[in-house]
């Protein structure tokens, strides 16, 4: 279920994200789900928290348009400006997933690596 090649995240497409959320709601209940975009970045954020065996967690699942190209464009003069710009996929998507715990010392959500949880 874990892709253990990334550290911190990992990809997921939206059938095993809807069936992980299904799965997280039967076994412990979602607390919490919300879902915002931000337009000018192209990403799409869904979030879900619920309490688990590990205490309070929380799910990102970023999705935004593919990359194709990235230009850089600037200029060879003592303080010449750069500019990026993006090219992106009309078609292709990329998925990020993150799990976070909640630590209440510090009243934070810390990132957990994916890794540590296979062990």
């Amino acid at each position: 279920m874990i892709d253990q090649g990334c550290e911190g995240d990992w990809p997921l497409n939206d059938e095993k994200w809807y069936y992980l959320l299904e799965e997280i709601d039967r076994k412990f209940g979602i607390e919490e789900r919300s879902t915002e975009e931000v337009p000018e970045k192209r990403i799409k954020v869904e979030k879900a928290v619920f309490t688990g065996a590990g205490g309070r967690m929380k799910l990102e699942r970023f999705t935004r348009a593919l990359v194709l190209e990235r230009q850089v464009k600037y200029s060879r003069r003592i303080g010449g400006e750069t500019q990026e710009q993006y090219l992106y996929s009309d078609k292709e998507l990329t998925h990020r997933v993150s799990l976070y715990k909640w630590d209440e010392e510090s009243r934070t959500w810390l990132q957990i690596d994916f890794r540590k949880l296979a062990t």
